[in-house]
Protein backbone atom coordinates (compact mmCIF):
# COMPACT_ATOMS: atom_id res chain seq x y z
CA UNK A 1 0.00 0.00 0.00
CA UNK A 2 0.98 3.39 -0.84
CA UNK A 3 2.05 4.97 2.38
CA UNK A 4 1.28 9.20 1.45
CA UNK A 5 1.97 12.10 4.00
CA UNK A 6 -0.40 14.85 2.38
CA UNK A 7 0.54 18.95 3.83
CA UNK A 8 -1.97 21.54 3.28
CA UNK A 9 -2.79 24.15 6.38
CA UNK A 10 -6.72 24.54 5.40
CA UNK A 11 -9.21 22.33 6.73
CA UNK A 12 -13.09 22.09 6.25
CA UNK A 13 -13.12 22.92 9.73
CA UNK A 14 -10.68 25.64 10.12
CA UNK A 15 -12.43 29.28 11.13
CA UNK A 16 -9.70 30.81 9.05
CA UNK A 17 -9.02 29.20 5.76
CA UNK A 18 -11.12 26.11 4.90
CA UNK A 19 -11.28 26.66 1.07
CA UNK A 20 -12.17 24.18 -1.79
CA UNK A 21 -8.14 22.18 -1.29
CA UNK A 22 -8.93 20.66 1.79
CA UNK A 23 -12.56 19.54 0.79
CA UNK A 24 -10.55 17.76 -2.80
CA UNK A 25 -7.85 16.42 -0.31
CA UNK A 26 -10.93 14.66 1.34
CA UNK A 27 -13.45 13.44 -1.52
CA UNK A 28 -10.24 12.09 -3.20
CA UNK A 29 -8.58 10.32 -0.86
CA UNK A 30 -11.82 9.02 0.87
CA UNK A 31 -11.93 7.30 -2.29
CA UNK A 32 -8.55 5.82 -2.24
CA UNK A 33 -8.82 3.15 1.19
CA UNK A 34 -7.52 0.26 0.62
CA UNK A 35 -4.92 1.65 -2.37
CA UNK A 36 -3.12 4.78 -0.04
CA UNK A 37 -2.05 5.01 3.88
CA UNK A 38 -2.77 8.59 4.15
CA UNK A 39 -1.59 10.86 6.53
CA UNK A 40 -3.24 14.75 6.25
CA UNK A 41 -1.38 17.45 8.11
CA UNK A 42 -3.34 20.44 8.49
CA UNK A 43 -2.45 23.84 10.36
CA UNK A 44 -3.82 23.74 14.30
CA UNK A 45 -6.77 25.83 15.40
CA UNK A 46 -9.62 26.45 18.14
CA UNK A 47 -10.84 23.02 19.22
CA UNK A 48 -8.82 21.01 16.50
CA UNK A 49 -7.66 17.52 17.36
CA UNK A 50 -6.07 14.78 15.89
CA UNK A 51 -8.23 12.57 14.05
CA UNK A 52 -9.81 9.72 11.86
CA UNK A 53 -12.70 11.00 9.00
CA UNK A 54 -13.79 7.86 6.96
CA UNK A 55 -10.39 6.22 7.49
CA UNK A 56 -8.42 9.22 6.51
CA UNK A 57 -5.74 9.71 9.50
CA UNK A 58 -5.98 13.85 10.56
CA UNK A 59 -3.32 15.26 12.09
CA UNK A 60 -2.92 19.19 13.50
CA UNK A 61 0.85 21.22 13.35
CA UNK A 62 1.63 24.56 15.12
CA UNK A 63 0.04 26.68 17.60
CA UNK A 64 -3.65 26.78 17.89
CA UNK A 65 -3.91 30.92 17.48
CA UNK A 66 -3.67 33.40 16.75
CA UNK A 67 -3.79 33.17 13.13
CA UNK A 68 -0.62 34.33 11.72
CA UNK A 69 1.65 32.35 14.35
CA UNK A 70 -0.97 29.51 13.58
CA UNK A 71 0.18 29.52 10.04
CA UNK A 72 3.58 30.68 10.45
CA UNK A 73 4.48 27.62 13.75
CA UNK A 74 2.76 24.63 10.35
CA UNK A 75 5.13 25.99 8.35
CA UNK A 76 8.21 24.83 10.35
CA UNK A 77 6.25 22.03 11.95
CA UNK A 78 5.24 20.71 8.41
CA UNK A 79 8.92 21.28 6.98
CA UNK A 80 10.10 19.16 9.65
CA UNK A 81 7.84 16.65 9.05
CA UNK A 82 8.79 16.15 5.71
CA UNK A 83 12.37 15.44 6.58
CA UNK A 84 11.79 13.39 9.20
CA UNK A 85 8.48 11.23 8.27
CA UNK A 86 8.92 7.39 6.16
CA UNK A 87 6.34 7.78 3.14
CA UNK A 88 6.72 6.60 -0.29
CA UNK A 89 5.50 9.95 -1.71
CA UNK A 90 4.58 13.26 -0.47
CA UNK A 91 2.04 16.31 -1.45
CA UNK A 92 2.37 19.79 -0.32
CA UNK A 93 -1.04 21.67 -1.14
CA UNK A 94 1.19 25.00 -1.77
CA UNK A 95 0.67 28.52 -0.66
CA UNK A 96 3.05 31.14 -0.76
CA UNK A 97 1.36 31.99 2.76
CA UNK A 98 2.51 28.74 4.04
CA UNK A 99 6.35 28.67 4.50
CA UNK A 100 6.88 25.20 3.90
CA UNK A 101 10.72 24.18 2.66
CA UNK A 102 10.13 21.18 0.50
CA UNK A 103 13.03 18.64 1.05
CA UNK A 104 14.79 18.83 -2.06
CA UNK A 105 15.75 15.20 -2.66
CA UNK A 106 12.44 13.63 -1.23
CA UNK A 107 9.43 12.30 -3.19
CA UNK A 108 7.45 15.35 -3.07
CA UNK A 109 4.80 16.79 -4.81
CA UNK A 110 3.80 20.35 -4.31
CA UNK A 111 -0.28 20.90 -5.52
CA UNK A 112 -0.75 24.30 -6.93
CA UNK A 113 -3.78 25.67 -7.30
CA UNK A 114 -3.54 29.44 -8.14
CA UNK A 115 -0.15 31.36 -7.79
CA UNK A 116 0.16 34.54 -5.72
CA UNK A 117 2.87 36.26 -8.23
CA UNK A 118 0.31 37.49 -10.60
CA UNK A 119 -1.62 39.77 -7.97
CA UNK A 120 1.14 40.30 -5.20
CA UNK A 121 2.04 43.75 -6.07
CA UNK A 122 -1.59 45.04 -6.08
CA UNK A 123 -2.41 43.19 -2.78
CA UNK A 124 0.82 44.27 -0.94
CA UNK A 125 2.05 47.10 -2.79
CA UNK A 126 5.35 47.14 -4.64
CA UNK A 127 8.22 46.19 -2.28
CA UNK A 128 6.07 43.51 0.06
CA UNK A 129 4.63 42.01 -3.63
CA UNK A 130 7.76 41.52 -4.99
CA UNK A 131 9.10 39.79 -1.54
CA UNK A 132 6.27 37.81 -1.39
CA UNK A 133 6.47 37.03 -5.73
CA UNK A 134 10.53 36.16 -5.15
CA UNK A 135 9.74 33.94 -2.08
CA UNK A 136 7.00 31.96 -3.55
CA UNK A 137 9.33 31.37 -6.79
CA UNK A 138 12.07 30.01 -4.40
CA UNK A 139 9.79 27.70 -2.56
CA UNK A 140 8.30 26.43 -5.80
CA UNK A 141 11.80 25.50 -7.69
CA UNK A 142 12.97 23.36 -4.76
CA UNK A 143 10.68 20.77 -6.20
CA UNK A 144 10.41 18.34 -9.17
CA UNK A 145 7.21 17.20 -9.41
CA UNK A 146 3.91 19.30 -9.41
CA UNK A 147 0.12 18.71 -10.53
CA UNK A 148 -2.05 22.33 -11.21
CA UNK A 149 -5.43 22.61 -10.83
CA UNK A 150 -6.61 23.67 -14.22
CA UNK A 151 -4.77 24.88 -17.51
CA UNK A 152 -4.43 28.45 -16.31
CA UNK A 153 -2.43 27.54 -13.35
CA UNK A 154 -0.40 25.27 -15.37
CA UNK A 155 0.43 27.70 -17.83
CA UNK A 156 1.14 30.23 -15.26
CA UNK A 157 3.39 27.53 -13.31
CA UNK A 158 5.49 26.43 -16.10
CA UNK A 159 7.43 29.90 -17.06
CA UNK A 160 8.64 29.38 -13.77
CA UNK A 161 10.41 26.55 -13.35
CA UNK A 162 12.74 24.40 -15.07
CA UNK A 163 12.35 22.83 -18.08
CA UNK A 164 12.64 19.12 -16.03
CA UNK A 165 10.14 19.78 -13.74
CA UNK A 166 7.06 17.61 -14.71
CA UNK A 167 3.67 19.07 -14.27
CA UNK A 168 0.42 17.07 -14.22
CA UNK A 169 -3.08 18.91 -14.38
CA UNK A 170 -4.86 16.90 -11.50
CA UNK A 171 -8.55 19.19 -11.31
CA UNK A 172 -11.47 18.95 -8.66
CA UNK A 173 -14.67 17.16 -8.81
CA UNK A 174 -18.28 17.34 -7.99
CA UNK A 175 -20.32 14.86 -5.40
CA UNK A 176 -22.56 12.66 -7.53
CA UNK A 177 -25.75 13.83 -5.74
CA UNK A 178 -26.04 17.30 -6.50
CA UNK A 179 -26.72 15.63 -10.40
CA UNK A 180 -30.30 14.96 -8.29
CA UNK A 181 -30.67 18.03 -6.56
CA UNK A 182 -34.31 19.01 -6.74
CA UNK A 183 -34.34 23.03 -7.81
CA UNK A 184 -36.66 25.09 -6.23
CA UNK A 185 -35.67 28.87 -7.10
CA UNK A 186 -36.88 31.08 -3.97
CA UNK A 187 -35.72 34.25 -5.06
CA UNK A 188 -32.44 35.06 -2.83
CA UNK A 189 -28.52 35.81 -4.66
CA UNK A 190 -26.22 32.98 -2.94
CA UNK A 191 -22.19 33.36 -2.38
CA UNK A 192 -20.55 30.46 -1.13
CA UNK A 193 -16.65 30.06 -0.29
CA UNK A 194 -14.17 31.45 2.25
CA UNK A 195 -14.53 35.05 3.34
CA UNK A 196 -11.34 36.43 2.06
CA UNK A 197 -12.55 39.47 0.07
CA UNK A 198 -9.58 39.97 -2.16
CA UNK A 199 -9.05 36.80 -3.20
CA UNK A 200 -13.26 35.93 -3.69
CA UNK A 201 -13.78 39.31 -5.02
CA UNK A 202 -16.03 40.66 -1.66
CA UNK A 203 -15.86 44.17 -1.98
CA UNK A 204 -16.53 44.26 -5.79
CA UNK A 205 -20.19 41.97 -4.92
CA UNK A 206 -21.12 44.10 -2.11
CA UNK A 207 -20.74 47.23 -4.28
CA UNK A 208 -22.92 45.48 -6.87
CA UNK A 209 -25.41 44.78 -4.57
CA UNK A 210 -25.64 48.23 -3.26
CA UNK A 211 -26.62 49.27 -6.83
CA UNK A 212 -29.27 46.55 -6.83
CA UNK A 213 -30.73 47.42 -3.10
CA UNK A 214 -31.41 50.79 -5.02
CA UNK A 215 -33.54 49.22 -7.66
CA UNK A 216 -34.86 46.32 -5.84
CA UNK A 217 -34.95 47.13 -1.97
CA UNK A 218 -35.65 43.65 -0.97
CA UNK A 219 -33.05 41.48 -2.55
CA UNK A 220 -31.33 38.88 -0.41
CA UNK A 221 -28.04 37.99 -1.00
CA UNK A 222 -26.87 34.76 1.62
CA UNK A 223 -22.74 34.60 2.61
CA UNK A 224 -22.67 31.22 3.26
CA UNK A 225 -18.63 30.29 4.50
CA UNK A 226 -15.99 31.03 7.19
CA UNK A 227 -12.89 33.00 6.74
CA UNK A 228 -10.52 35.73 8.49
CA UNK A 229 -12.63 38.80 6.62
CA UNK A 230 -15.97 37.61 8.19
CA UNK A 231 -16.03 41.14 10.07
CA UNK A 232 -14.94 43.14 7.26
CA UNK A 233 -17.67 41.78 5.42
CA UNK A 234 -20.07 43.19 7.78
CA UNK A 235 -18.52 46.28 8.02
CA UNK A 236 -18.30 46.88 4.26
CA UNK A 237 -21.99 45.97 4.55
CA UNK A 238 -22.95 48.50 7.21
CA UNK A 239 -20.59 50.79 4.74
CA UNK A 240 -22.76 50.73 2.16
CA UNK A 241 -26.16 50.42 4.00
CA UNK A 242 -27.45 47.36 2.46
CA UNK A 243 -26.90 45.01 6.18
CA UNK A 244 -30.77 44.33 6.32
CA UNK A 245 -29.93 42.59 2.75
CA UNK A 246 -27.06 40.65 3.45
CA UNK A 247 -27.44 37.28 5.65
CA UNK A 248 -23.88 36.25 7.28
CA UNK A 249 -24.72 32.20 7.75
CA UNK A 250 -21.18 31.13 9.04
CA UNK A 251 -20.12 27.81 8.49
CA UNK A 252 -22.59 25.88 7.25
CA UNK A 253 -23.28 21.81 6.84
CA UNK A 254 -23.25 19.36 3.83
CA UNK A 255 -27.21 19.41 4.40
CA UNK A 256 -27.37 22.95 4.39
CA UNK A 257 -24.83 23.45 1.69
CA UNK A 258 -27.75 20.90 -0.39
CA UNK A 259 -30.76 23.10 0.90
CA UNK A 260 -28.93 26.17 -0.23
CA UNK A 261 -28.04 25.05 -3.31
CA UNK A 262 -31.58 24.34 -4.06
CA UNK A 263 -32.83 27.30 -3.66
CA UNK A 264 -30.85 29.91 -4.85
CA UNK A 265 -31.35 31.97 -8.46
CA UNK A 266 -28.17 32.59 -8.93
CA UNK A 267 -24.24 31.70 -7.73
CA UNK A 268 -22.25 34.68 -7.91
CA UNK A 269 -18.37 33.99 -7.75
CA UNK A 270 -16.76 37.52 -8.51
CA UNK A 271 -13.48 36.26 -7.51
CA UNK A 272 -9.87 37.95 -8.52
CA UNK A 273 -8.42 34.42 -8.93
CA UNK A 274 -9.35 31.42 -8.67
CA UNK A 275 -7.13 27.97 -8.88
CA UNK A 276 -10.15 25.76 -10.27
CA UNK A 277 -12.74 27.25 -8.90
CA UNK A 278 -14.60 24.03 -7.29
CA UNK A 279 -17.78 25.74 -5.89
CA UNK A 280 -18.67 27.18 -9.50
CA UNK A 281 -18.70 23.68 -10.36
CA UNK A 282 -20.89 22.27 -7.64
CA UNK A 283 -23.13 24.41 -8.43
CA UNK A 284 -23.55 23.54 -11.96
CA UNK A 285 -23.87 20.21 -10.94
CA UNK A 286 -26.77 21.18 -9.20
CA UNK A 287 -28.32 23.23 -11.79
CA UNK A 288 -27.73 26.24 -10.09
CA UNK A 289 -26.82 29.16 -12.72
CA UNK A 290 -23.61 31.12 -12.02
CA UNK A 291 -22.49 34.40 -12.87
CA UNK A 292 -18.54 34.23 -11.80
CA UNK A 293 -15.76 36.85 -12.69
CA UNK A 294 -13.59 36.06 -16.10
CA UNK A 295 -10.70 35.77 -13.66
CA UNK A 296 -8.30 32.49 -13.35
CA UNK A 297 -9.95 29.37 -13.66
CA UNK A 298 -13.33 30.56 -13.73
CA UNK A 299 -13.97 30.75 -17.47
CA UNK A 300 -12.64 27.01 -17.91
CA UNK A 301 -15.04 25.78 -15.47
CA UNK A 302 -17.87 27.79 -16.36
CA UNK A 303 -17.98 27.83 -20.38
CA UNK A 304 -20.00 30.95 -20.97
CA UNK A 305 -21.85 31.47 -22.58
CA UNK A 306 -23.40 27.91 -22.39
CA UNK A 307 -22.64 26.66 -18.47
CA UNK A 308 -23.05 30.46 -16.80
CA UNK A 309 -22.09 34.18 -17.16
CA UNK A 310 -18.80 36.06 -17.07
CA UNK A 311 -17.98 39.69 -16.32
CA UNK A 312 -14.90 41.33 -15.77
CA UNK A 313 -13.00 41.26 -12.01
CA UNK A 314 -13.09 43.87 -10.23
CA UNK A 315 -16.31 45.78 -11.96
CA UNK A 316 -19.73 46.00 -9.96
CA UNK A 317 -21.48 48.01 -12.44
CA UNK A 318 -21.08 45.21 -14.86
CA UNK A 319 -21.79 42.57 -11.88
CA UNK A 320 -24.95 44.22 -10.93
CA UNK A 321 -26.03 44.90 -14.54
CA UNK A 322 -25.27 40.65 -14.96
CA UNK A 323 -27.68 40.17 -11.87
CA UNK A 324 -30.94 42.30 -12.68
CA UNK A 325 -30.94 40.92 -16.06
CA UNK A 326 -30.88 37.52 -14.93
CA UNK A 327 -33.45 37.96 -12.00
CA UNK A 328 -35.54 39.59 -14.80
CA UNK A 329 -35.39 36.11 -16.57
CA UNK A 330 -37.05 32.90 -14.83
CA UNK A 331 -36.33 31.03 -18.34
CA UNK A 332 -32.74 32.32 -19.34
CA UNK A 333 -32.07 31.28 -15.22
CA UNK A 334 -33.96 27.41 -15.88
CA UNK A 335 -31.70 27.04 -18.91
CA UNK A 336 -28.42 27.70 -18.01
CA UNK A 337 -29.05 25.71 -15.03
CA UNK A 338 -29.83 22.59 -17.17
CA UNK A 339 -26.66 23.30 -19.67
CA UNK A 340 -24.48 23.70 -16.46
CA UNK A 341 -25.32 20.36 -15.42
CA UNK A 342 -24.55 18.50 -18.54
CA UNK A 343 -21.03 20.49 -18.35
CA UNK A 344 -20.22 19.43 -14.61
CA UNK A 345 -20.85 15.82 -15.73
CA UNK A 346 -17.16 15.75 -16.64
CA UNK A 347 -16.15 16.71 -13.35
CA UNK A 348 -16.09 13.55 -11.36
CA UNK A 349 -14.51 12.66 -8.10
CA UNK A 350 -13.79 9.11 -8.79
CA UNK A 351 -11.79 10.13 -11.56
CA UNK A 352 -9.99 12.80 -10.04
CA UNK A 353 -8.49 10.58 -7.18
CA UNK A 354 -7.53 7.80 -9.71
CA UNK A 355 -5.59 10.67 -12.05
CA UNK A 356 -4.38 11.74 -8.37
CA UNK A 357 -3.15 8.22 -7.77
CA UNK A 358 -1.34 7.50 -10.93
CA UNK A 359 0.69 10.38 -10.34
CA UNK A 360 1.69 9.31 -7.25
CA UNK A 361 2.71 6.58 -7.89
CA UNK A 362 4.56 7.43 -10.88
CA UNK A 363 6.79 9.66 -8.74
CA UNK A 364 7.10 6.46 -6.05
CA UNK A 365 8.19 4.21 -8.71
CA UNK A 366 10.42 7.32 -10.21
CA UNK A 367 12.25 8.57 -6.95
CA UNK A 368 12.15 4.93 -5.28
CA UNK A 369 15.75 3.88 -3.42
CA UNK A 370 16.51 7.29 -4.14
CA UNK A 371 16.16 9.49 -0.40
CA UNK A 372 16.65 9.14 2.20
CA UNK A 373 14.31 10.28 4.88
CA UNK A 374 16.94 12.07 7.42
CA UNK A 375 18.28 14.53 4.21
CA UNK A 376 16.65 18.14 3.39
Amino acid sequence: MLRVLHCIYDDPRNPWVGGGGSVRIYEMYRRLQGEVDVTVATGNYPGARDERIEGIRYIRLGLRSPYALSRLSYGLAATRLLVRADYDVAVFDFSAYTPILVPRRQPVVITVHHLVTPTARERWGSLLGAAVARFERAMLRRARFFTATSAYTEERLRPLLPAAVEIARVIAGVPDELFELPREDRGYLLFFGRLDVFQKGLDTLLAAMAQLVRRQPAIELRIAGRGKDAERVRQLARELGIEPNIRLLGGVSDAERLELFAGASMLLMPSRFEGFGIVAAEAMAAGLPVIAAAAGSLPEVVRAPEGGILVPPDDPDALAEAIASLLESPERREALGRAARRIAREYSWSAVAREHLRFLRHVAAQVRGTHTPSES
